[in-house]
């Protein structure tokens, strides 16, 4: 059953969506991930241009990437009513063909409010200078 759309994102509820996410990953929980993801996720890379090929993203989901471990460092929250801006570095550890790698990113996620369970969904991501 769906629930309305609450008016504005709180920094409580954001925190709860991003620790979910999180474990969606380290778990390999595709159906939390699709729950938390909104249908129209877009990535921006660095120089602000829309990413349109995710091949980490299909991956993941293929069982080829496994996020090994993820942290996030403090967060910055800009609250803008249904939309909300969460930034931080993230350090995460990945197992993708045969290999181990270590990442350090600045990483924004947009989060929007939506009808769904969980009452938002991340609509984008882009990395920024560290």
């Amino acid at each position: 059953m769906e629930r309305d759309i609450v008016e504005d994102l709180q920094e409580r509820q954001l925190a709860a969506l991003e620790q979910r996410l999180r474990q969606a990953l380290l778990d390999d929980d595709r159906d939390a991930l699709t729950a938390l993801v909104s249908p129209a996720l877009f990535m921006m890379d660095g120089q602000g241009g829309r990413l349109l090929d995710l091949p980490w993203l299909g991956d993941w989901l293929a069982g080829g990437l496994q996020v090994r471990s993820l942290q996030l460092c403090p967060v910055e929250t800009l609250l803008c009513g249904r939309l909300a801006l969460l930034s931080s570095d993230v350090r995460l550890a990945v197992h993708r063909h045969g290999r181990e790698s270590e990442l350090t990113l600045r990483l924004l996620r947009v989060w929007t409010c939506s009808s769904g369970d969980n009452g938002a969904q991340l609509l984008s991501m882009a990395v920024l200078a560290a």
